[in-house]
């Protein structure tokens, strides 16, 4: 299995290394407005998969600038074999580990703002598998002032709780996900249950990061970004070869059912196994 030594920078061709252990790229062009778009990876180990870093990259040919933090050793550790795996934090009783991750974004964030000069830069995230659980954390915990969040293949940590302020919120899953689609559903379940107005949609294909993934998650920022971004009584709409599975608005009536609260909540949880191969 590849691994990192000390000296050597993790971050995927195309990006630059950021303090703290992060990553960045900047468009070539940027103007007052360039968004920000934070990408949390999927639990990987060695240098992780280059085609998910290749889609990452290719936001910045679509003005995003984009930070790709890093997660942590050890905490997807519930398998010997998943002991190098890098991850987020995953332990709700433990929120304090929420909170200092975010915390070690803040020079990249300030260092990339610095570059991009002047205006208002909106910041999105786009959470993928083990990054989705996280970013929902986030997202309902108000850790991070982002305008718009995507949840790309995951779920829920815990059951669904209203945030203090509810930002937009985009849930795709694969088609071909027979894990972590129905985490994605209880996810979207428990939002409609709190009246938390969301797209949720769907997509051809496996688990793995995809195009569409990708396309979809940039094109509902944008529509944030500009102010076009409008919610139907079904919920916002899909985007970018992602369809509509309904029922993403405040009264969308889904079932009532509270979302289970599993320990990993987790592509790669105890007894799964792991999203990608280990690299």
């Amino acid at each position: 299995m590849a691994t990192l030594s000390a000296s050597e920078s993790w971050c995927p061709d195309g990006f630059e290394v950021g303090p703290q252990d992060t990553c960045f790229a900047v468009p070539e062009t940027t103007t007052k407005d360039t968004p920000v778009l934070v990408y949390l990876h999927g639990m990987y180990a060695g240098h992780g998969s280059p085609e998910e870093w290749r889609l990452v990259r290719s936001a910045v040919s679509k003005g995003f600038a984009v930070v790709v933090p890093r997660g942590k050793r050890g905490l997807c550790a519930w398998k010997a074999d998943l002991a190098d795996n890098f991850c987020w934090p995953q332990e709700v009783e433990d929120p304090q580990a929420f909170k200092n991750v975010v915390a070690e974004w803040d020079r990249v964030l300030w260092q990339v703002d610095a570059i991009l000069e002047g205006g208002s830069h909106k910041r999105y995230v786009l959470g993928f598998s083990n990054g989705a659980n996280f970013a929902v954390y986030l997202a309902e915990h108000g850790l991070f002032p982002a305008q718009a969040y995507a949840i790309v293949g995951g779920g829920a940590l815990e059951p669904a709780r209203k945030a203090t302020k509810t930002v937009p919120m985009m849930l795709i899953s694969a088609q071909g996900d027979p894990e972590q689609a129905p985490k994605t559903k209880e996810l979207h379940e428990g939002l409609a249950k709190i009246g938390w107005t969301h797209a949720y949609c769907t997509r051809p294909g496996p688990h793995p990061l995809a195009a569409e993934d990708m396309e979809a998650s940039l094109r509902f920022f944008k529509r944030e970004q500009e102010g076009s971004l409008k919610p139907t009584p079904d919920g916002y709409a899909c985007e970018g070869g992602t369809t509509s599975l309904g029922g993403g608005g405040s009264g969308s009536g889904a079932p009532s059912g509270t979302i289970a609260a599993p320990g990993h909540a987790d592509a790669g949880a105890p007894g799964k196994k792991p999203v990608r191969d280990e690299r």
